[in-house]
């Protein structure tokens, strides 16, 4: 059983009301996966093409996701709780905050038909730069922060929504995808190092230092972190 599966039979233990019926296998194929690579002109990285063809995934869902570290986890006042179903203030000294994170999956029966998709949702606006030509993959959105698979480098980057505007005023050109690139690689906005560690992140509710990209041991939690 490859990684991706166990992630998502994990998230499905955690949370089952986000699946009707028993996981079932992706249909897409090796092959459909290098139709979508044809048509983005990237190639997929790796450890996502395994996450294509492990379990076909609702479109949209809602999980809970925690963060540590002394970025944006720390400017945020409250945290999810379950008893309560909503937002609640953090306790003091806690490790850090659980949030919504709103995971958008494309859907697809065929390679081109996951590519349309794609494209269709992911098109340049005028007031959004051309992430997907850039080589970004919109994966979802998380207490304000726009979150993207890099193709290129396979990590996951996270930018604010008001960010996307602010990129205007760093001289981004809106239609160049080198000037988006660059911005987004310069910005040290990563919060995954690979795509693995954000199924890790999104199905199973380890907390993620978003500063280090990466999960800190529980003895760390116990010792190093609070906010």
């Amino acid at each position: 059983m490859t990684a991706a599966k166990k992630y998502l039979e994990t998230l499905r233990k955690r949370e089952p009301q986000l699946w009707e019926e028993p996981l079932k296998e992706s249909v897409l194929t090796e092959s459909d996966l290098s139709e979508i690579e044809k048509g983005l002109g990237y190639k997929l990285p790796a450890l996502y093409r395994e996450f294509l063809l492990s379990y076909k995934m609702p479109g949209d869902i809602t999980v809970l996701v925690s963060f540590c570290g002394d970025s944006f986890a720390c400017s945020w006042s409250k945290t999810f709780s379950r008893e309560k179903n909503g937002y609640v203030p953090r306790p003091e000294f806690d490790i850090g905050p659980t949030v919504e994170f709103e995971w958008h999956n494309i859907q697809g029966n065929s390679g081109t038909e996951f590519l349309k998709n794609l494209q269709q949702e992911q098109k340049t606006q005028d007031d959004c730069p051309c992430f997907l030509e850039a080589g970004f993959i919109g994966l979802g959105k998380v207490y304000g922060y726009l979150v993207y698979l890099d193709v290129v480098n396979g990590g996951v980057v996270t930018i604010h929504e008001e960010g996307v505007y602010d990129m205007m005023g760093a001289g981004v050109k809106w239609n160049s995808k080198s000037e988006v690139r660059k911005y987004m690689e310069t910005r040290e906005l990563y919060i995954c190092k690979d795509f693995h560690d954000f199924l890790r992140f999104a199905c199973t509710g380890d907390f993620l230092d978003e500063d280090e990209a990466r999960f800190p041991t529980q003895e760390e939690l116990e010792q190093d972190y609070s906010c």
